[in-house]
């Protein structure tokens, strides 16, 4: 005689696909400081060629109680060997999967640069699914979906080419990019990250509920204020523009200013959600 779990797969077998591979998706997320107790949790979406470790600073300066869940993409650090995603919308679909089966509420999604891209896109998924959304959407270092960079695609672009391009996109030389060997390694995963952004298409559609809090750097040549700004025509919940001193990748550069801006917003959202109690 089946068990129910088993009619159950038995009548669904994408049902079945998914509880099978489950355990497989822990490979996805990252807590550099696991709290089980934690009153939120942080789901984080790395930049460019980034591995879900870049928000291990980040996670040392914020408040104890909030659970940093880095996200590790497919062809990023730990999962180097995997190939990497070069459209975003499946990328989406298995993000989401992951944050349905793995993150427990209430969460915050904060994406940095493409991650903002996967974060938003994750958001409307989630919306689409009938699933729980998260409490607020966090973007930094990227203009707003409808604004596309002015700058000339960097993803089909010769080695030579690319590397010149993502000196240029740092707004200072990149001492890693001379190592010949790590560029070897991660060339094709930043060339892979820059074809998501640089190939999305965005949709016109209904407005994000959650609010949403945007973060730039001072000197970040490639999201002008306007262009963060104009996160606001995203949301019909709050929305707040911060900026922070420092280029493109001020959460290296500037961590426990980032985690002070954080952490304010973090604090709104609670005292919101007491209100509402």
């Amino acid at each position: 005689m089946q068990e129910p779990q088993e009619r159950d797969q038995a009548r669904n077998p994408g049902r079945r696909a998914r509880v099978a591979s489950r355990t497989d998706r822990r490979k996805w997320i990252q807590c550099s400081r696991p709290n089980p107790d934690a009153s939120l949790r942080l789901v984080c979406l790395p930049y460019s060629g980034g591995r879900a470790s870049v928000f291990r600073g980040l996670a040392a300066e914020l408040p104890g109680d909030v659970e940093v869940c880095a996200v590790e993409l497919p062809g990023h650090g730990r999962r180097l060997a995997e190939a990497p995603m070069t459209r975003l919308g499946p990328l989406v679909g298995q993000v989401t999967d992951v944050i349905t089966d793995w993150i427990r509420r209430p969460f915050v999604l904060l994406g940095y640069s493409v991650g903002a891209l996967i974060g938003f896109e994750t958001a409307h998924e989630l919306a689409r699914r009938g699933l729980p959304g998260p409490e607020a959407l966090f973007v930094a270092a990227a203009r707003a979906p409808h604004l596309r960079s002015a700058r000339p695609p960097l993803h089909q672009l010769s080695r030579a080419g690319l590397i010149e391009g993502l000196h240029r996109l740092a707004g200072r030389h990149n001492d890693l990019l001379d190592n010949e060997e790590l560029v070897d390694v991660m060339l094709p995963v930043v060339r892979a990250d820059l074809g998501l952004d640089e190939t999305y298409d965005h949709k016109p559609g209904r407005p994000l509920g959650c609010p949403v809090a945007a973060f730039g750097g001072s000197e970040d040549w490639t999201v002008p204020r306007p262009a963060l700004e104009a996160w606001r025509e995203h949301t019909t919940g709050g929305f707040s523009a911060t900026t922070l001193p420092g280029g493109h990748f001020f959460l290296d550069s500037s961590p426990g200013l980032f985690a002070e801006a954080l952490t304010a917003r973090i604090k709104r959202l609670g005292d919101g959600r007491k209100e509402g109690s």
